[in-house]
């Protein structure tokens, strides 16, 4: 690909933040699923590793009233608070250093002891020693020799003391702890969303498509013809967006006129009749633009011919209500004239040539001497020429009837085919010297045209579209 199509590619790439957040809100709805269930797997796993990692622990406690011994300083609260607060903070050294848990495991015969910790209830002399350990017994004996020996090898640290027990837990009966499964679902609520967010912020800055005409505009050097907005009546009624004209089609049907005039001024700059509709993916809505363009042709009084030229995937005549009727592929492969195959329509001035039956030679159909015969018998019967044609970005039957075209219009579907593949078909169509008088943005549904709604488009645009017209 030239180097021109690589800067225009290059600078269609830039970061806009709107058109950003719009793809992460719709990128958050198409994943919102997987998100759900990703949050779910990770929240059953803590769950599950909460269950297979629990450890019940059992606490045994003591506590006691601690005195100075010197009976003048035992009378002084003061004093006993400030033994017991040292008592607590020289504890940890006092059983790390070995004196104290040298004889603990001494007399129990263990080789290790379970957490040891002291504290002072604040500002009183009430002194407590707890024992935690995953055995109940254990726990309970560990407390015992503790308050058996630590008196004694207290007194060289805080001075001669006196301990009275208050109260004692006996041996513990139940676990202290229990499975958090709470805090589980938590971890795995934002893992899973954190996760999910990174997916759908990656998703979005890796999406490379036409949002707008901004976006168009600097990927080529096209003029955007029109914008046709997003209609929800076809998913429901399953008939084709503009062939109507009815209810919330009335938007699509404006922006269809508007195209047609615009279409027009071009193809008579140069008096050209036959123009080649495609798009650089299937999806994207050619037929839809092709069918209806012919259709407003055709209601303003010239003499117009659609052709179904996709023969691999015949579909004109779905649109127009039709079935099991002949078309082009049998015209080429048959000895018939071409009259035979020109269907009228119900509305005036408009005519159809089907596709007819499926055929996988599309190409070399295409390329006989017959479709060239076909293009210059309607040119003399027909004011303007609709070819229908596949994707030209993934098959070669574009490019063979490019030589029967005067021109060309590419359908880009707002947010569908990526930059590439859409300069890959505009490269394909023009390595065959067929102009491109400019594409249409289809099914704009944001954005561009600002509130829309439903499938193929359609929304409340109407005036900002006037507004649009009029540049």
């Amino acid at each position: 690909m030239s180097n021109d199509y690589t800067d225009k590619k290059m600078a269609g790439n830039k970061i806009d933040l709107g058109i950003l957040i719009s793809d992460f809100r719709r990128g958050a709805k198409r994943l919102l699923l997987p998100g759900v269930l990703l949050v779910i797997l990770f929240a059953a796993f803590f769950c599950w590793r909460t269950y297979r990692s629990y450890s019940p622990q059992y606490q045994a406690s003591a506590s006691f009233t601690v005195y100075v011994t010197n009976p003048l300083q035992a009378e002084v609260r003061t004093y006993n608070t400030a033994t017991a607060e040292q008592m607590q903070k020289t504890f940890p050294y006092i059983l790390t250093s070995g004196a104290l848990s040298s004889k603990v495991m001494k007399e129990l015969g263990i080789s290790s002891m379970p957490r040891v910790t002291a504290s002072v209830l604040n500002n009183t002399n009430i002194f407590t020693l707890t024992v935690t350990s995953g055995d109940p017994q254990l726990a309970y004996d560990v407390l015992n020799a503790v308050i058996t020996y630590y008196p004694s090898i207290a007194e060289f640290v805080v001075g001669p003391t006196d301990m009275y027990l208050l109260d004692e837990s006996g041996l513990p009966t139940a676990p202290i702890n229990s499975r958090d499964y709470s805090a589980a679902v938590k971890k795995g609520l934002a893992l899973g969303l954190a996760i999910w967010i990174c997916a759908v912020l990656f998703l979005s800055f890796a999406r490379s498509t036409i949002h707008n005409e901004e976006e168009l505009r600097r990927l080529v050097n096209l003029s955007c013809l029109g914008m046709l907005p997003l209609v929800k009546a076809y998913q429901k009624s399953k008939t084709y967006p503009g062939l109507a004209g009815q209810g919330d089609q009335y938007g699509f049907v404006e922006a269809m006129r508007l195209l047609r005039l615009r279409v027009e001024k071009e193809m008579q700059k140069n008096e050209k009749k036959v123009l080649l509709v495609s798009s650089a993916v299937p999806g994207e809505g050619k037929t839809t633009v092709a069918a209806n363009l012919a259709l407003a042709l055709a209601q303003k009084g010239s003499k117009t011919l659609l052709v179904d030229c996709d023969l691999r995937n015949p579909s004109i005549a779905g649109v127009l209500g039709e079935k099991g009727t002949r078309g082009l592929s049998d015209y080429l492969r048959g000895n018939h004239s071409v009259s035979d195959f020109i269907r009228p329509t119900k509305t005036e001035n408009f005519f159809a040539v089907y596709g007819g039956r499926p055929v996988s030679n599309a190409a070399e159909l295409l390329a006989t001497e017959k479709a060239r015969e076909f293009i210059s018998e309607a040119r003399n019967v027909f004011d303007y020429i609709i070819l229908d044609t596949p994707p030209c970005s993934l098959l070669a039957d574009a490019a063979e009837l490019s030589v029967l075209a005067d021109c060309a219009l590419l359908t880009i579907r707002q947010d569908y085919a990526s930059k590439s593949q859409i300069l890959e078909g505009i490269q394909l169509l023009s390595d065959d010297d067929l102009p491109l008088i400019g594409c249409v943005l289809n099914c704009v549904s944001h954005g561009a045209m600002g509130k829309a709604y439903g499938y193929y488009g359609y929304g409340e645009y109407y005036r900002s579209y006037k507004n649009y017209a009029k540049k």
